[in-house]
C-alpha cells in the first residue's frame, strides 16, 4: 500500500469508521432527521393520549419505519408494537448508552428507512393535537334560576 491509502486505514482502524452527523443520529434513534416522518420524546411516549396521532401516522405511511427507544419499559412500548403489528409496519428496538450529555434522546420516532422526506413538523404535539372537547354547559333548572 502506498502512504496515501495507508492513512484512511490507520486513521478507521485507531478512531473506528467515520460517522456524518453522530449526534443527529444519536438523537433520533439511529437514523438522519431528514429521514424522520414523526418523533416523540420518552415523555410524550409514556403518554397514552399520543396513541391515536401514531396510529393515524402509520395508516398514512405504512411503508416506513418506527424506530423504538429500548430504555423505556415494555409495558409502555407494548401498545406501541401492537400497532405496529397490527398496520403491518416493521419496527426496531434500539438502545444507545454513549449518549452525550445535552441531548434529548427521541422515544419513539416514525422514518423512511433511505429515502429523505424532508417534513418540516415531526413533533406529534405539533402535527396531530388532540383538541380538548369542552362539555357543554348544564342548563339551570327553573328552581336553581329562582334562587340565584
Amino acid at each position: 500500500m502506498t502512504e496515501n491509502n495507508l492513512d484512511p486505514h490507520l486513521q478507521s482502524g485507531l478512531y473506528g469508521t467515520p460517522q456524518l452527523h453522530p449526534d443527529e443520529q444519536r438523537k433520533y434513534l439511529g437514523t438522519f432527521r431528514e429521514r424522520v416522518s414523526l418523533a416523540m420524546t420518552v415523555a410524550e411516549v409514556t403518554a397514552s393520549k399520543n396513541m391515536a396521532g401514531f396510529e393515524k401516522e402509520l395508516l398514512e405511511h405504512p411503508d416506513y419505519h418506527v424506530l423504538l427507544n429500548g430504555t423505556i419499559d415494555q409495558n409502555i412500548l407494548a401498545p406501541y408494537i401492537t400497532l405496529t403489528h397490527k398496520h403491518d409496519v416493521k419496527f426496531t428496538l434500539t438502545s444507545n448508552n454513549d449518549t452525550p450529555d445535552g441531548v434529548e434522546i427521541m422515544g419513539l420516532v416514525v422514518a423512511s428507512e433511505k429515502n429523505a422526506i424532508n417534513e418540516s413538523v415531526i413533533d406529534i404535539n405539533e402535527k396531530y393535537p388532540i383538541i380538548q372537547v369542552e362539555a357543554p354547559e348544564k342548563k339551570k333548572s327553573f328552581f336553581e334560576n329562582l334562587f340565584d
